[in-house]
């Protein structure tokens, strides 16, 4: 289960920082213009956000799979006490 927040976070990571860092690029709207250097503070700024993002994610993923496995165990423990008969 940890390896799958794991893998999660990072793939949710790699994802925000490759599709923020486009941004930035500093585009030039004139194709006779060269486009300029990239900005190291948004570089910074999107690896730090991407890194937030995905650790967020990978805790939701692990909260999500641990309620799951919870609730499957809870269902299973109920279906057990209805088969066995009450002792008194």
């Amino acid at each position: 289960m940890t390896l799958v927040a794991v893998t999660v976070g990072a793939f949710v990571t790699a994802a925000a920082a490759v599709s923020g860092a486009g941004i930035c690029a500093a585009p030039s709207l004139d194709p006779d213009i060269p486009a300029g250097p990239g900005d190291q503070v948004c570089y910074h700024l999107v690896r730090t956000l991407s890194e937030r993002v995905g650790l967020a994610t990978a805790a939701l993923t692990a909260i999500i799979a641990l309620t799951f496995i919870g609730l499957s165990r809870l269902s299973a423990t109920g279906e057990r006490r209805r088969e066995s008969p009450d002792r008194i």
